[in-house]
């Protein structure tokens, strides 16, 4: 399994490289990354909130459904995949595929993250294997058994180390690095760090930042959901869904490096601002009276059709 984590990091880490080779931040480079994974999920999120319009248009026709064959859910289930069909559309229109899609993007994310000498800085496997092993000494208990995180820890501690002692590190990899180590905080807060629960400090400022701008998506998204559809908003799952969300996002802020937290706040502004220009472009009034429009066209080139074929008819006749 941990090889496939590095596999999945090896294009993000390449991409991030050649950001960072022409930004010389590390925070730009993640920044402009996020960016570049936003605008590929683009399709996916108009699909989603054009699904979303869809269900909306679908409602009335979904209850009268409900309430002609109430008690019934085998006919129920039936019918509505019927309508499904006739419309063109799908139940899980408005789905989680973007969620599923990101999923891989943020495990290859945490591995250029963890390997930051080795997929961002890109220096030489024994360079890096050597910064490890000098800074071991500096670690304690468990911190010294997590190799994942070594090269997190040998930059936190690079200015620390004896770079005479490290084989093959040359006097440009020195500087390299240093250039990279000034540039890996935000607002003084070192990006390598990570945050503890039980001592409260400035670091803390991350996972709560991460976890409002979630809430503020959730609550956003819920009211959207409640005026398009009541009837799905007043799930219970819903209300759950909308705090669960933030909560692991809070915890996974807590429990990996900053520089994990600092991409999800990233990733939510943007998110966050799609979203609101998705639901303004693609308004359901606006996407419902698209799609009537284009099934009157349908309808009447299609009725002009039989007309022209029944006179044809009529004339050979």
């Amino acid at each position: 399994m941990q090889r496939l984590y590095e596999w999945l990091g090896i294009p993000f880490g390449f991409v991030i490289a050649i950001f960072y080779g022409f930004t010389g931040n590390y925070l730009l480079s993640l920044f402009c990354l996020t960016l570049v994974i936003r605008l590929c999920l683009l399709p996916a999120a108009i699909k989603q909130q054009k699904g979303v319009a869809m269900q909306a248009r679908l409602q009335p026709k979904l209850r009268r459904i409900r309430k002609k064959y109430e008690g019934n859910q085998r006919k129920i289930q039936e019918e509505t995949q019927a309508l499904y069909q006739r419309e063109g559309t799908t139940g899980m229109t408005a789905g989680c595929l973007p969620m599923v899609i990101q999923l891989p993007i943020m495990l290859g994310l945490f591995q250029v993250n963890y390997h930051p000498f080795s997929m961002v800085l890109r220096l030489p496997d024994a360079v890096v294997t050597a910064l490890e092993a000098a800074a071991k000494p500096f670690l304690e208990g468990s911190a010294a058994k997590a190799d994942y995180r070594m090269e997190l820890y040998a930059l936190e501690h690079f200015n620390e180390i004896d770079h005479s002692a490290i084989s093959g590190l040359t006097a440009d990899m020195v500087e390299r690095i240093r250039s990279f180590v000034e540039g890996y905080t935000l607002f003084g807060l070192d990006l390598s760090h990570t945050p503890s629960f039980s001592s409260p400090d400035k670091y803390w400022a991350i996972p709560i930042i991460s976890g409002l701008l979630a809430l503020g998506m959730s609550l956003y998204s819920f009211l959207r959901q409640k005026k398009n559809n009541p009837e799905m908003a007043s799930n219970a799952s819903m209300g759950c869904m909308m705090l669960f969300t933030p909560l692991m996002q809070v915890w996974f802020a807590f429990i990996l490096p900053c520089n994990v937290g600092v991409y999800t706040i990233f990733s939510s502004l943007l998110s966050f601002a799609q979203m609101v220009a998705l639901n303004h472009i693609y308004r359901p009034k606006k996407v419902i009276a698209h799609e009537m429009v284009k099934e009157t066209i349908y309808r009447r080139s299609r009725e002009a059709n039989v007309k022209k074929i029944r006179e044809m008819q009529s004339q050979d006749d």
